[in-house]
């Protein structure tokens, strides 16, 4: 089966586990940095991952990169509606969210998995987010954190 359609019947089916992701990630097309300028609504692609639900459940609304040396990773959906940009390092290192002021990430063309493709380089972290095309409207991303055993997937959907 095509990586393309098994993705959508893995998705439809609500998820898979992390060696099925990374065989269907590898088989996507390439994303280069222009095809990621915007804003790009989030969910996740449950794997068993232990961050599985994490974002969902503090109402991640997804990413919005402005250009290649400022993107803000972690946009947030407030209780009133509002999107704001959070702080990934909080987050990440399990204190409160705080508002972040501007850009905590930039993209670069990174080889990663034997091919070049768009990825996002957290400022203050070590986490790359790497991007692989489902059609030009929707991306998997793989969350490569170092000393993570497995990767953490989640899905980009372009907001117009």
């Amino acid at each position: 089966m095509e990586a393309n359609s098994e993705f959508w019947a893995i998705l439809a089916a609500g998820g898979s586990d992390t060696h099925t992701a990374c065989r269907l990630y590898d088989g996507l097309e390439t994303v280069n940095l222009e095809e990621l300028i915007g804003t790009w609504k989030g969910r996740e692609f449950p794997t068993g991952h232990p961050l599985d639900g994490v974002l969902s459940e503090l109402n991640w609304y997804g990413k919005a990169f402005h250009d290649a040396e400022n993107v803000d990773p972690l946009l947030f959906e407030m209780s009133n509606g509002e999107v704001v940009a959070m702080d990934p390092v909080p987050l990440m290192d399990k204190r409160k969210l705080l508002k972040a002021a501007g850009g905590k990430a930039r993209i670069r063309m990174v080889k990663h998995r034997g091919v070049l493709s768009a990825a996002m380089i957290y400022d203050n972290l070590p986490i790359h987010d790497h991007f692989r095309k489902v059609n030009e409207q929707l991306l998997v991303g793989m969350m490569d954190w170092k000393g993570d055993k497995k990767p953490f997937f989640f899905l980009l959907e372009k907001v117009e």
